[in-house]
């Protein structure tokens, strides 16, 4: 071989070939180990920027009127604004400003700050607006502390655990649940106030004036200097108590304990939290910059076990939620799988061709990973549930190069090539069709790593694995593998073969048998009805279109992964009393117990004679007017029924809570929204509650649609208060009404103490019996400038009116969802029944309401109508690339004629195995389509190289299908074979992979027929085509001539 291009050299110099390859192995492990990150998902950039604004006490009407419409006004124009989604609550409101995909996120951040400080004439109570930016912090590790013990105790150990965990190794971020911040409250009557002749204002200013730490500067003598300062701001419940509320005349001095009572504890608002019915506050560890799961996991349980003892007696601490679990059962499922299906592919090798080259072509397998993990830092991609779905995926494309140029060695050296001569025209031969099918396989994935929209971070990671493996796989096989297949060992007539070369011969000679004496001669047959075979392929694929279509194969957008822990929802207006959401919260746990029940009577236990478990542990939290209860389950593999079932019986027992304004029901780790989401918008909101109530009506005539519920304002009832005629000539205003009332009721703060876990508010207001009852309106006292009392309903009148407990607009607009369950995974077909057979009528009935733009499935559709655009775009690159490489214009479209059939392939499958059509499915088709584009390539590269050495074209065809018969076979069932173990596999961590591999593995099989028989048949056809077309032109040329 006196060739010296790079090819050779490297066949050359084989040192050199296994220094790159164990130098990427060592790299890929040493990256795995130490550099790349481990995360349950990849992190998501979001360009949201969140405003938030409390104002003690305030209606929502007036939270909507002084601040969320200003804001919403200030924020409209800015640059890059997708969407404004503002909610307001009794106290409270939040609006969340979406950029869209493309804006620069530090502008967009700051634009906002901007136009949110420049907002002037706010209320003068309210406290100043808190502008965010929204980071993907999600909880990965929460940590119980439960035990019957005092709540202020149980807090205080909470925060002290939440301080010690973030101090851990690797934990940057740590959060806190359940835990009732601290609050002094000084708490006066009626009767007392009446009695010492007091106002609220005289209380609180007090406070002030005494309660007081100040620095007054410094002074110097001809030593030294002094810090002049006052140091008596009260800090504990006595502290107060002894504050000079007033001096008397008569010398007497008059303290805050002898007109209030001092309560320094926790905050009396509506908050519950347990854990395994006790107590309960969690510690939440969040992800951080660098993520390493495992080591995060080890390293917080750990600490609970060195911990435990230290805790007082009574509290105990547990782990009540780790995504390590989930990761760690994903990677070991795809690991197990993939390991199996490589040695079944060393397996199918070895019985084919030469173990040597079954033994290196395996090995090449692995160091394209190794390489890909070597290289996914600096990508910032992470080791993750997408990732390594991504590998899973490229297995099969992976392996099809080096089986082409392996088999091609071999084939040479079986027709007398020895050495490094064997290996270099081995590789010679196929090296175009091997880089053109992988550049046009890395063309069609690119453009994944450029979607737009919050889904951009999984689509990239799958993009860039599934670049980088191929890249590194295209290396391997042209310069590694060759060096190591330049000494084939020759077949020896007088050495005598073992059992497993024999058995690898007769094999051998089988697969030669069915190309020689089974594919060609009926090939022959066939490509003489080649017109007829050509319309069968055409109708299967309009079948499978059809099949799709008409819903034979069912359609989810992504695939049902069953969460282990089914979490359960449910809002109450704002102003529900504390005792509404206990029986809420006891109606949920009566539902539990129904579960539980039916399970233990429907279900045998395991022959022990114990009852049948579900639920392992359960939490349980009121905070304001949200009840949440979340069931931990027992393992995958112990559940009697699984989750959505479960959900749906919930729902059953737990029965109707008519009061409730949002219910939400969550089983599975990936479909975070309702499968069927309807949103309405409008200004009256009587007619859109109309308009709601017969929307609902219409969605449960619909069979499999279940719990259908909205977020419409269920209202609260307001005391309305105006003033008497001739009040105001007693010095009493509107103003001074609302300002005292409000001091009694919701209380004024006086002051913010510094404590461990945050400010703690020190409030002046009434006892908390007078808070709670109506009938202290009745005895309240308006204290007049002149410092006289008069009963507040001698000045007022007081009217009862509807109010509002919860505002929400979006992009201006009051809104209101509807959302509801569906028993399936094609609740699409619902919503597009649902605007196609009622919705026109509905506008009819309610012209003053509108159907919003955004839906359930709106986000999915746009990414799907995204996918296809760059999909056409990289199919016409592709398309380009081959035409130049081939110098034709038809080529590349007969080598792209496979593709259509990798999708008709995945629909028979996703029939045959009864799975859901979706996102998972499409990339197990693109998967495929590289498969079968590579297979073609191999084909049409021979078909050309065969007609250039004079081949007819029947024999051409006829012979290039021989030719390349085995090395598309192998690849078609490596590919096949390689995923078995994961398309049998019946695991939880497996199923959402199931699509794909449907898509992959049934697209291979089907559209390899199509490479041995469609192909050569569409060829001849084209060539028919092209001769008919020339004769064509011929003919009307003389008919021209003869005319003239």
């Amino acid at each position: 071989m006196q060739d010296k291009s790079v090819l050779a050299w490297w066949i050359k110099n084989p040192i050199a070939a296994n220094l790159a390859m164990i130098s990427l192995i060592i790299a890929g492990i040493m990256s795995y180990l130490f550099s790349v990150e481990k995360e349950p998902f990849p992190k998501v950039n979001l360009s949201i920027m969140d405003i938030q604004v409390r104002w003690a006490g305030a209606s929502p009407r007036d939270i909507e009127d002084q601040i969320m419409i200003r804001f919403e006004e200030a924020v409209k124009n800015v640059e890059g604004v997708k969407s404004i989604v503002s909610n307001a609550g009794e106290g409270w409101t939040r609006i969340s400003i979406t950029g869209e995909e493309r804006v620069d996120r530090r502008k967009f951040a700051d634009d906002i700050r901007e136009r949110i400080n420049s907002v002037n004439g706010l209320p003068a109570d309210a406290d100043r607006p808190i502008v965010t930016e929204r980071t993907n912090r999600d909880q990965m590790i929460r940590v119980a502390l439960y035990g019957y013990v005092d709540e202020l105790l149980l807090n205080k150990v909470a925060r002290e655990v939440r301080r010690e965990v973030a101090a851990l190794p690797l934990i940057s971020s740590v959060g806190i649940t359940g835990d009732i911040g601290e609050e002094i409250s000084i708490e006066i009557s009626e009767q007392k106030l009446r009695q010492y002749h007091l106002s609220f204002d005289e209380v609180s200013n007090a406070i002030k004036n005494n309660s007081v730490n100040t620095s007054a500067g410094t002074v110097r003598s001809d030593t030294e200097s002094y810090t002049l300062s006052v140091r008596s701001r009260a800090e504990r419940q006595a502290d107060f108590e002894n504050l000079v509320i007033r001096h008397a005349e008569d010398g007497a001095t008059l303290y805050l304990g002898d007109v209030a009572q001092v309560v320094d504890g926790l905050m009396a608002n509506k908050r519950f939290s347990s854990f395994d019915g006790e107590p309960a506050v969690l510690i939440d560890v969040l992800n951080s910059d660098y993520m390493n799961i495992p080591e995060m996991s080890a390293t917080v349980r750990e600490y609970i076990a060195q911990k435990q003892s230290q805790l007082p007696d009574g509290l105990k601490l547990t782990v009540w939620e780790d995504w390590n679990d989930t990761y760690q059962s994903r990677i070991d499922t795809i690991l197990t799988n993939a390991v199996s299906g490589l040695i079944l592919v060393f397996c199918l090798l070895m019985l084919f061709l030469q173990p040597k080259v079954a033994l290196w072509v395996t090995i090449g397998i692995g160091t394209a990973f190794a390489a890909g993990f070597w290289l996914l830092p600096s990508f910032d991609v992470s080791l993750n549930m997408m990732s390594l779905f991504a590998f899973m995926m490229v297995i099969g494309i992976v392996v099809d190069d080096a089986i082409v140029i392996g088999e091609s060695i071999h084939r040479k050296h079986e027709e007398g090539f020895h050495g490094a001569e064997a290996a270099y025209q081995g590789v010679k031969e196929v090296s175009k069709p091997v880089l053109f099918g992988v550049i046009t396989t890395i063309v069609v994935f690119a453009p994944m790593a450029f979607l737009p929209g919050s889904t951009a971070e999984f689509t990239r990671a799958i993009s860039i694995v599934v670049v980088l493996a191929l890249g590194f796989s295209l290396f391997e096989a042209l310069f590694i593998l060759p060096s190591h297949l330049r000494h084939l060992p020759d077949d020896d007539p007088h050495r005598k073969e073992s059992k497993l070369e024999t058995l690898r011969k007769r094999f051998s000679n089988i697969m030669l048998w069915l190309a020689n004496a089974v594919y060609k001669p009926t090939m022959h047959y066939v490509l003489n009805y080649r017109y007829i075979v050509v319309a069968i392929f055409i109708v299967a694929f309009g079948l499978s279109v059809k099949l799709l279509n008409d819903g034979y194969v069912l359609e989810s957008f992504e695939p049902k992964i069953e969460a282990d822990t089914i979490r359960l929802n449910v809002t109450l207006p704002e102003n529900a009393a504390f005792e509404r959401l206990q029986q809420v919260l006891e109606q949920m746990n009566r539902g539990h117990e129904k579960l539980d029940a039916y399970i233990a009577e429907h279900h045998e236990d395991d022959g022990s004679g114990q009852h049948y478990a579900f639920v392992e542990h359960h939490y349980s939290q009121i905070r304001g007017s949200r009840i949440a209860s979340y069931l931990k389950l027992v393992p995958y593999q112990e559940r009697a029924i699984d989750t959505e079932t479960a959900t749906r019986l919930l729902t059953e027992f737990i029965g109707d809570i008519p009061d409730a304004e949002e219910i939400e029901f969550k089983a599975t780790l990936n479909q975070r929204d309702p499968k069927v989401a309807l949103m309405i918008q409008g200004e009256d909101v009587d007619a859109m509650a109309r308009a709601v109530a017969d929307l609902k009506a219409h969605m449960a005539e619909y069979e499999n649609v279940y719990l259908i519920r909205d977020n419409l304002d269920k209202g609260s009832k307001e005391l309305v208060f105006s003033l008497k005629p001739g009040a105001e000539s007693l010095g009493i205003s509107l103003r001074d009404v609302g300002t005292q009332v409000r001091q009694a009721f919701f209380g004024q703060e006086v002051q913010r103490l510094p404590r461990e876990g945050g400010d703690s508010r020190v409030r002046v207001r009434y006892s908390r019996l007078e808070r709670e009852s109506i009938d202290s309106i009745y005895q309240f006292q308006i204290r007049t400038r002149d410092k006289r009392e008069v009963p507040l309903l001698s000045v007022v009148d007081v009217e009862i009116k509807p109010g509002v407990s919860r505002i929400q607009r979006r992009d201006g607009k009051k809104t209101v969802w509807i959302w509801a369950e569906y028993a399936g995974n094609d609740a699409w077909r619902v919503v597009k029944k649902i605007k196609e057979d009622f919705i026109p009528e509905w506008r009819k009935r309610h012209p003053q309401v509108n159907l919003g733009k955004r839906d359930g499935s709106h986000n999915k559709q746009q990414f799907m109508e995204t996918v296809y655009h760059y999909e056409g775009l990289a199919l016409l690159v592709c398309y380009m690339l081959m035409a130049i490489a081939f110098k034709s214009y038809l080529k590349p479209l007969l080598i792209m004629s496979a593709i259509p059939f990798a999708f008709s392939g995945a629909i028979f499958g996703h029939l045959g195995h009864n799975v859901h059509f979706g996102a998972f499915s499409m990339l197990g088709i693109l998967a495929a389509a590289g498969v079968v584009v590579n297979d073609n390539l191999v084909l049409v590269d021979c078909l050309n190289k065969l007609r250039a050495k004079g081949l007819g074209v029947f024999e051409a065809v006829l012979e290039a299908g021989t030719l390349r018969f085995r090395p598309i076979l192998l690849t078609s069932l490596t590919t096949f074979v390689g995923l078995v173990p994961m398309l049998s596999g019946d695991t939880e961590q497996a199923k959402f992979l199931v699509p794909m591999v449907v898509s992959l593995s049934y697209g291979v099989v089907f559209a390899t027929l199509t490479t041995l028989i469609f192909t050569p048949c569409l060829y001849l056809v084209g060539t028919d085509i092209v001769k008919g077309s020339i004769r064509l032109f011929h003919y009307w040329r003389d008919l021209d001539k003869v005319k003239s």
